[in-house]
């Protein structure tokens, strides 16, 4: 599978940040997998939370895609 469609669209996975997709998606495939670097550099996970399980699911997502 290509990289690039481990992740199917651009959505906002951060309300309190703006935070999308896209940007999540260009931090782990240049193998950011950590949450509170990912954090520091977009914002998510910073205001309510509420985004924390989707961002880890994509860190996962593709730490498993970049083993394979």
């Amino acid at each position: 599978m290509n990289e690039g469609n481990i992740f199917k669209n651009q959505e906002i996975i951060c309300h309190c940040s703006g935070t999308t997709e896209e940007t999540i998606k260009a931090l782990v495939l240049n193998n950011i997998f950590d949450l509170e670097e990912i954090s520091r550099k977009t914002g998510v996970c910073s205001g309510c939370g509420s985004c924390e399980d989707l961002v880890l699911d994509l860190i996962m997502m593709a730490q498993s895609h970049s083993t394979n």
